[in-house]
């Protein structure tokens, strides 16, 4: 609740670039320039409030806007990147065919003297544009695994990084209380103490008191 309050006031002052937001979102494809800069303008926001705040629902909530973000940009770069290698492979097809049917015209016009080599060329000519297609495809497809492992280690670090740094501000939370307490406890052992030894001052005085009546 106390934190809720706390909050109250950035929520407030959030609430210009959530007005933004909104007004974007029917307007711009969520992976556009716009878009990702507001995203990511809104979820640091929040996590820096939330860090300051100590409120982790705003950390979980811009952290998760920024990885929605992340995700749909590396959504539409894998889309891209796929549409490249499509567009290779048909080029490096359509060279081959090409070249094949270069060779097929060149085989007919050898038929008479050799059409056992217009053959073993046509079948070398389409072995080399299937193997030249294959290996640009692999290469492309490597680069675009490497890069997605790339981009998974850097999501996976940062979240450690702040999933680390939540668990640190716990720690001295517990640490602090536990100090408090220990010192509560220390006053309170003292004023017992204090108290027994009146008591047992007082005890001996009123004994000496008798004593002196007595003689």
């Amino acid at each position: 609740m106390i934190s809720t309050l706390i909050a109250l006031p950035y929520e407030l002052a959030r609430l210009p670039l959530t007005t933004i937001d909104r007004r974007l979102s029917g307007r711009l494809p969520e992976e556009s320039l716009p878009r990702q800069a507001l995203d990511r303008t809104i979820g640091n926001a929040d996590r820096v409030a939330g860090a300051l705040l100590r409120n982790d629902g705003l950390v979980t909530r811009g952290t998760d806007r920024i990885e929605r973000s992340d995700k749909l940009v590396k959504a539409a770069r894998y889309e891209e990147q796929a549409e490249a290698q499509r567009e290779a492979a048909r080029l490096v097809a359509e060279t081959g065919r090409q070249e094949a049917a270069q060779k097929r015209e060149a085989a007919a016009r050898r038929a008479s003297s050799g059409l056992k080599e217009a053959e073993q060329a046509e079948k070398r000519g389409k072995q080399q544009a299937a193997a030249a297609a294959k290996k640009t495809a692999a290469a492309k497809k490597a680069a675009a695994d490497k890069k997605a492992a790339k981009r998974t280690e850097t999501v996976d670090q940062r979240k450690k990084r702040v999933a680390a740094a939540a668990e640190a501000k716990k720690a001295t939370a517990r640490r602090e209380a536990k100090a408090e307490l220990d010192e509560a406890r220390a006053a309170k052992e003292s004023a017992e103490t204090a108290r027994s030894d009146a008591e047992i001052l007082s005890d001996l005085a009123e004994a000496k008191k008798q004593e002196r009546t007595q003689d």
